[in-house]
């Protein structure tokens, strides 16, 4: 009786080992994306439909908002759909020109704000020259915290402040 026991504990010590060997040897890397929505849109457009544009002598206009995560100047999905849009709409129309204002919210210095508003800027610019828009085409220009879209000191404003405008 004494031998299974050490038989039975050796089998469950062995089965342990092996599943702490195989787990420690995954590959699989988990990550968690967390992004303050709080109700906020990208674009909004709309076109009546029996409206035909004369891009020869009317003005277009077209801008979009992109966000940012806290301390962060990369694009992310919800990003790249509003950005596609953008790409489009000059792909159409070889005379719009843009410029892409990049901001950041309250938090860090001015000088730190400043730079990460252009690290945004030229995320959103990078984009567009890699989709195949003409860099001539594109100005960027960084306000830092100067701008802020939403006055506040909660994370609600402060989502709304972290953003690369293109007008």
């Amino acid at each position: 009786m004494l031998s299974i026991k050490k038989i039975k504990n050796i089998n469950l010590y062995n089965l342990f080992i092996l599943v702490f060997l195989i787990s420690s040897c995954s590959s699989m890397n988990v990550t968690e994306e967390v992004v303050y929505d709080g109700g906020i849109r990208t674009v909004e457009a709309s076109m009546q439909e029996d409206t035909e544009l004369d891009y020869e002598t009317k003005a277009i206009f077209t801008n979009a908002t992109v966000y940012f995560e806290f301390d962060k100047f990369n694009l992310n999905s919800k990003s790249l759909q509003t950005l596609k849009s953008a790409v489009s709409a000059m792909k159409d129309n070889q005379s719009i020109r843009i410029t892409i204002a990049g901001h950041a919210d309250e938090r860090g210095t001015r000088e730190y704000n400043l730079a990460l508003g252009q690290r945004r800027a030229d995320a959103v610019k990078d984009y567009f020259v890699l989709s195949g828009i003409d860099k001539n085409r594109i100005s960027v220009k960084s306000y830092g915290e100067e701008r802020p879209a939403s006055f506040g000191s909660d994370e609600v404003s402060y989502s709304k402040n972290r953003r690369a405008e293109i007008n």
